[in-house]
């Protein structure tokens, strides 16, 4: 989970942004949620974005936020399994960090 803070900006602007910058995954905007995923859906590919536009306010979630440590702790080959997934997750929650930057520190 990342946390930002941006000037205060247009939501559209932001969905923009993201298409214009992700063209290869695909932006999803139903139900209030935004989100970046890959092409497929897999626990490696969706970057949850809550973004506050009127206070700037932008924080990222993935589902690695949301591993149970107590059950990787004892289980130490699904550990390793989720650890390399866990490094795929946050390739692409920086990827989708840097855009935002890019896109909403224009």
């Amino acid at each position: 989970m990342q946390n930002l803070q941006f000037k205060p900006f247009p939501k559209s602007e932001l969905i923009d942004g993201l298409k214009r910058t992700f063209p290869k995954y695909k932006i999803q905007t139903s139900f209030g949620m935004l989100q970046v995923r890959t092409s497929s859906f897999t626990i490696t590919g969706n970057v949850q974005i809550n973004a506050n536009p009127e206070t700037g306010n932008v924080i990222t979630k993935t589902n690695s936020d949301n591993v149970s440590w107590f059950f990787v702790i004892f289980q130490f080959p699904i550990a390793m399994y989720v650890k390399s997934k866990k490094e795929k997750i946050m390739r692409l929650e920086n990827e989708v960090v840097e855009g935002l930057k890019k896109i909403l520190e224009q």
